[in-house]
This record gives C-alpha cells, structure tokens and sequence, in this order.
C-alpha cells in the first residue's frame, strides 16, 4: 500500500504470500485472529484483526496508534521481527600492555574488563620484549596508529580512550606527544576525538602530574618518570597513576640522572644523546668520584628490574580509580 506515493506497508486491498505469512502469524498468536483465511488477499477480517492487535500495542507503549496497516513497527511490535539491537556508540578503548605480558594481563586489561558496558575494546599487540625495548616501542606505537585508522569512522563518531600500563605506557605518550598532538602528527585528525587517557608505571610522567590508587603510595610530586623524554603540558583528562618507588615512574635528583642513563641503555636509543647519556656519564666517572660511581653502580643494578617481573610497587596498581575515572 501507497499513501501520496510512498510505501507504508500491507494494507486493504493488497494480496503478497507476504500477508500470508503474517495472518498465519497472527491466528497461532491471537484468539481473536484464528478465523483468518489462509490466503495472500488483505481483506475487512485481515483489517479488523490488524488493527485489533495495533490498539493493544498502542495501550502498552510498543505502538504510536494502530493504522490497520502491517508495516515495519507492526512487525516488530507483535514480535513477528526480531526487534534490532540497539545502535553500538561506544567509544574505542584502546589498551597497550606492559613488558613481558600479553596483550590480557595487567591493570590496562583488567580497567577494559570491567569497562566493556561503556567502551569497544581494543587491545594492541605487540611484542612487549624488554631489550632493546625502543625496537619494541616503536612496533607498538605502528600498531596502535594502525588501530586508530581501522576505528576512525567510530572515533569521530564516538571518540577513543587510552590506557598504557609500563612500556605500553611509553607508547600511549609517545603516540599523543609525536602522532596526535602536533600539527603534522600521522594522527591529527583523532586529536579532538580522545576524550581521555590513563597510565599506569609511566616512564615519560611528566613532573608533578600524580594520581593515587591504593595498591601503595603515590610517588612525590616533585619525581617524574626515568624516561629522557617526558610528557609535556599533560592534558587534564589524562591521569597518570604512579606509585612510590616505583623505578619506572619515580625519580628525581642525581639518581634519577643515573637511571635515566641506564634506561636510554635499555631502550637501545639515544645512548649517545643529551647531558645524561651513557658517554658523559661514563666520562664522569673516569674523575674517580666515589659517590658517582656508586650512584651508578646502583643504577645499574636498579637497571636489572626492567627485567624481571617482581618489581614491587610497579606491579600493584590497583584500577579502582582509573575504572572509576573512565565509567564517570
């Protein structure tokens, strides 16, 4: 049927193995429809039956008003249609896992979990190897920029959501500070479209940006992370949980100098780069100074952690509050 030229449905009149179907429907569904012909003709019993079901339908909510015709809302109402699930507008969760993990372990998974009500997960895989890790990073962040392309269409529709938890920390800040950020950033385009972000044991925290969790003491605010470079004017949605003594996220002074030295070691880059690289750290140690020199020694030895799996304070972030954060 036809009103001022534009299909509405099956009406009076009209004859489709269609009609068929739906009578059939209605007499194993309604006492007051079990006379109906077995034929494909929309006939006065066909209306009156139709419109019958539309008027309780319409009493129930399920209906604007009955009409006597059989369209698409009929259908799903009475059930003969399977009603469609509702639209998917949840944001992209992006997660990036610590080293030495797969892409399921840790509080960045643990956070995607129990979010998955309000967010798409996405979990980024890589290698997560320890050494050199910068070859590591790097395969991470790719993949991560790989991952914001596939979901650009639900990002600007939705927008995104980071958590980076160790080295997958690294890759969070390093694809906001060189891929999203910056005028020529790869991906500028997502740059209003990330709504928020959270870390856990990051490398690159900038100074004075803290946020406690109860798995230990929140680091100083006067530390920041081993990394040689650091996030800069970190935005406000972004929340970076850091315990105390956490080797990773938690240095300050002279030692910190000395660790950031071992981690460009480990990173496998930039080893020869800024006041604290390797040479002049070394060179410095050729003066005989003592204190120096243990101060290296035992940055060295802290160096070890990066490798081994019971870091203490670096391993007992409690997501509590980042869940908490990114359900709000």
């Amino acid at each position: 049927m036809k009103i001022s030229g534009a299909w509405v449905g099956w009406g009076l009149g009209d004859s489709s193995e269609e009609i068929r179907k739906f009578k059939a429907f209605m007499r194993a569904k309604f006492s007051y429809a079990k006379s109906l012909a077995d034929t494909p003709d929309f006939d006065d019993a066909t209306f009156t039956a139709v419109y019958q079901m539309q008027t309780a339908y319409t009493a129930q909510g399920k209906l604007r008003k009955p009409s006597g015709i059989i369209d698409y809302a009929t259908k799903i109402a009475s059930g003969y249609l399977a009603k469609p699930p509702p639209a998917d507008t949840r944001p992209v969760l992006f997660t990036v896992c610590g080293t030495g993990v797969p892409w399921w372990v840790g509080p960045d998974a643990d956070c995607a979990r129990a979010l998955e009500w309000k967010y798409k997960w996405q979990p980024i895989g890589y290698s997560a190897t320890p050494f050199p890790m910068n070859k590591s990073v790097q395969e991470g962040r790719a993949e991560l920029a790989r991952q914001f392309d596939i979901h650009r269409d639900r990002i600007t529709r939705h927008g995104a959501v980071m958590i980076g938890y160790s080295q997958g920390a690294i890759i969070t800040s390093e694809t906001w500070l060189q891929d999203i950020a910056p005028d020529n950033g790869k991906l500028r385009w997502a740059k209003s479209f990330v709504l928020k972000s959270v870390t856990f044991g990051n490398p690159m925290r900038e100074a004075g940006k803290v946020w406690a969790d109860p798995g230990a003491p929140p680091a100083p605010m006067t530390s920041r992370g081993i990394a040689d470079q650091l996030m800069t004017d970190t935005p406000t949605w972004w929340r970076d949980f850091a315990h105390k003594s956490d080797l990773y996220t938690d240095v300050e002074g002279e030692s910190g100098e000395n660790k950031t030295a071992i981690y460009k070691i480990i990173m496998g880059a930039r080893m020869l780069q800024g006041p604290d690289n390797l040479l002049a750290q070394v060179l410095e140690l050729g003066t005989g100074k003592p204190a120096e020199l243990i101060g290296m020694f035992k940055a060295v030895m802290d160096a070890g952690l990066f490798f081994l799996k019971g870091t203490g304070p670096h391993i007992n972030y409690d997501p509590k509050p980042a869940i908490d954060y990114l359900a709000a």
